[in-house]
């Protein structure tokens, strides 16, 4: 992120339906397509854009049954786009 262009930013709270989700570097969120390859998102940084909308950058493992891990990153979206995709906050190893 180029600090000219937006502001890097510690953490963010989001709406999500009915709750509140706390944001931050570190933070890890999934989905389950429906060919069961499961996307997992770790955070690596929550920050506004020049125009002060909200994005994370973050990497991405994906991960189908009995086969090895393909990682990659890092990707940057918006919050809001970032949450229509991986709305399940999971656990992270500390690997």
């Amino acid at each position: 992120m180029n600090a000219a262009s937006g502001r890097k930013l510690k953490s963010m709270f989001v709406v999500q339906g009915d709750k509140l989700e706390y944001v931050s570097a570190g933070s890890a969120f999934q989905r389950v397509r429906t060919d069961d390859m499961t996307e997992t998102a770790r955070i690596d940084a929550v920050y506004t854009d020049a125009t002060g909308i909200p994005h994370v950058r973050y990497d991405v493992v994906f991960q189908k049954p009995n086969t090895d891990p393909h990682h990659e990153g890092p990707r940057n979206l918006a919050l809001r786009a970032f949450f229509e995709n991986f709305s399940q906050r999971v656990k992270v190893s500390a690997t």
